[in-house]
């Protein structure tokens, strides 16, 4: 197959810049979009439309076009924020904390869900289960979603280990991505137990499950921007998502509309309110729990 000399040229410039390849990605004029990610909390048809009116509202008022960016896993998320392809993300608590330690990255805000700053870890069983407390949890089966989420695992298995069972050897574990897939696997019979955050947890106690133990308030998860991030664009997006929803009763009215979750809009974050995330993942997953890769975050013996 022969070439035309234009094109044998162009294909020899990308192979000597590679970086070339790479900066296609990110913007080159204040026209081109900013990416904001989410970490795969949800299935994905469900943050699309979750989070597609969150990023309308940035491009609306910060000046600058947003698009949603969703990634398949908590890792790539915080690997794509740390790289500079996006300009910022909405992170679960452990995931910033990972993100921090890895480039940076600091919270702009966090959300405000129910009027609070704080969210609850759950325990789901069968409503028929004979398991009544966390210890009766040993030998049975327990469903998470990421290695990476605080509610779905990290706080439940801190539950666990004060209970005086180690996840792996006294209670098996699975790893199923999403709150919702690891509510239903206990609903489907295909485990006894699973860590969910409330506002997932309540749905399910609708639908035949019983809640064995909640956890003390976690704080809420944060909106954070890459380190690069010009400071421009995180004085715009504390301002899109804190200020102007307080000072515009018609710009809280419409976020009202929104998803449930993100509804009550956004209060200011810091660095400092995480530290007790950090603590905990230390003490749970070990010394290095915020730079080890994500697999070996997980139980021994654990299956996905």
């Amino acid at each position: 197959m022969r070439h035309s000399a234009p094109a044998v040229a162009a294909l020899l410039l990308l192979l000597a810049c590679p970086s070339l390849a790479q900066r296609e990605t990110e913007p080159k004029t204040k026209e081109d979009p900013l990416l904001f990610g989410v970490v795969s909390f949800y299935h994905p048809r469900l943050m699309f439309l979750k989070y597609g009116p969150l990023v309308d509202h940035l491009s609306e008022h910060t000046g600058r076009h947003w698009e949603l960016r969703l990634s398949a896993t908590y890792e790539q998320t915080v690997s794509e924020l740390c790289s500079g392809r996006l300009t910022a993300a909405h992170l679960d608590p452990l995931t910033y904390v990972r993100a921090h330690a890895a480039c940076g990255a600091e919270p702009v805000a966090r959300l405000n869900t129910g009027g609070r700053e704080t969210h609850l870890s759950y325990i789901l069983v069968r409503e028929e289960s004979p398991i009544r407390k966390p210890a009766d949890l040993r030998g049975k089966r327990i469903a998470f979603g990421s290695a990476l989420s605080t509610s779905s695992h990290l706080v439940p298995r801190a539950i666990l280990v004060q209970a005086g069972l180690a996840p792996g050897r006294d209670v098996s574990c699975s790893y199923l991505e999403h709150h919702e897939e690891a509510a239903r696997a206990v609903e489907q019979g295909e485990a006894d137990a699973c860590g969910v955050r409330d506002i997932v947890g309540d749905r399910f106690l609708k639908r035949g499950l019983r809640l064995l133990v909640k956890s003390d308030p976690i704080p809420n998860s944060p909106v954070v921007v890459a380190p690069g991030a010009a400071a421009g664009v995180r004085r715009s997006l504390a301002r899109a998502l804190v200020d102007l929803p307080r000072e515009d009763p018609a710009m809280a009215k419409i976020m009202a509309t929104w998803d449930r979750e993100l509804a009550d809009g956004f209060a200011p974050a810091t660095d400092a309110d995480y530290d007790d995330i950090r603590d905990l993942a230390r003490e749970v997953l070990g010394a290095r729990a915020l730079t080890l890769p994500e697999e070996t975050l997980r139980c021994a013996g654990s299956r996905s």
